[in-house]
């Protein structure tokens, strides 16, 4: 707790203009969520679950786009008066709440037109010709399940399952295309570094390992 308060009392450091912040260590990156903002105020506005991921990256998009690895870069910038080391800098400034500091990657669903209500509906009354297998780019699958009729119908109750499930996905990767009250499932892991959130805090938790219990 101590640790956290001196990063505060720096970070929140109000000084005249003559004063000598070289004795600030603290990087911009590492400022609580509080004292930083990332995003500006219309990031809200650009994500649309309706879409289901920011606009995809090209060489013509200008706004923040969802990349490949399922993040979007965004801008952070410190609140008023905190004094930081900024990217890229050396030495520590103070901030005025409307200047960039640094960028932070965000989480997003990157997809690229694929719909789930389209290919689960494909799966159920097309699946016995591999329908549902072209749509989502399985060629090699689809053309399999066209000829031996879904693998006698098997192979189409299980495509069925698989994509209801959200197991399968399309060939490039992406994620489908899910309308705002969709169902959207995650997929979730723990390891010996899960982090637990409980109210506003945060707790390590270390699992046992096998030689332990």
């Amino acid at each position: 707790m101590s640790i956290r308060l001196l990063t505060l009392s720096i970070a929140l450091l109000v000084a005249s203009p003559e004063s000598d912040y070289s004795n600030v260590k603290l990087f911009c990156k590492d400022l609580p969520v509080e004292q930083v903002k990332c995003g500006g105020d219309d990031l809200d506005k650009q994500f649309s679950r309706s879409t289901e991921a920011y606009e995809i990256c090209d060489e013509k998009t200008k706004a923040p786009c969802c990349r490949k690895n399922r993040t979007i870069l965004v801008e952070c910038k410190p609140k008023k008066d905190v004094v930081c080391i900024g990217e890229g800098a050396s030495v520590p400034e103070k901030w005025d709440g409307t200047e960039v500091a640094y960028h932070r990657e965000l989480p997003c669903r990157y997809v690229t037109g694929y719909d789930y209500r389209t290919a689960l509906i494909l799966s159920v009354f097309m699946g016995m010709f591999g329908i549902d297998r072209f749509y989502l780019g399985y060629y090699a699958i689809g053309l399999l399940k066209f000829c031996t009729f879904g693998f006698f119908l098997l192979g189409q109750l299980v495509d069925i399952i698989l994509i209801a499930t959200q197991t399968v996905g399309p060939a490039d990767g992406s994620d489908y295309l899910i309308s705002q009250y969709g169902p959207i499932l995650s997929k979730v892991g723990m390891e010996n570094h899960t982090f637990y959130q409980y109210g506003s805090y945060y707790y390590k938790q270390q699992f046992l390992t096998h030689d332990e219990h």
